[in-house]
């Protein structure tokens, strides 16, 4: 391997960390549910939120660009996974409307930085193809 190598850090992109931010904080919600949903309702809905910055960083520490667009569109659907959790929670009563409101709209927030990040992929992914032709 080359002694350049550069190793991206995930923990630097914003994207990730507005991911993990949401991350931490459903883990909070959650201790409120009732205890019949610990196996249903609390753990879909910490996987789901969980897979969102997971997927980042496996993306992100790739090789190739297209895997990590894979890895930014897997946690493009976690994010709305998670969203849906968050409706059944609020339709459930298990969270407020207003605490449905603040969530759903960081939710929003994340999906929007999601798609910039991966239009930047993209972008970077046509130049890295443009540089490979003669």
């Amino acid at each position: 391997m080359c002694e350049n190598l550069l190793i991206k850090d995930f923990r630097t992109l914003k994207v990730w960390q507005k991911a993990n931010s949401l991350e931490q904080e459903i883990g909070e919600l959650v201790k409120g549910f009732p205890s019949h949903e610990q196996y249903r309702l609390v753990d879909q809905i910490i996987r789901s939120s969980r897979s969102i910055s997971a997927n980042i960083a496996e993306g992100n520490t790739q090789l190739f660009i297209k895997r990590e667009l894979f890895h930014a569109n897997a946690a493009l659907g976690s994010c709305g996974e998670t969203r849906n959790h968050l409706l059944t929670a609020y339709q459930n009563n298990y969270i407020s409307k207003e605490q449905f409101k603040i969530l759903d709209e960081k939710f929003l927030e994340l999906i929007k930085m999601l798609y910039g990040y991966i239009k930047s992929l993209k972008s970077n992914l046509d130049n890295e193809s443009d540089a490979a032709e003669p």
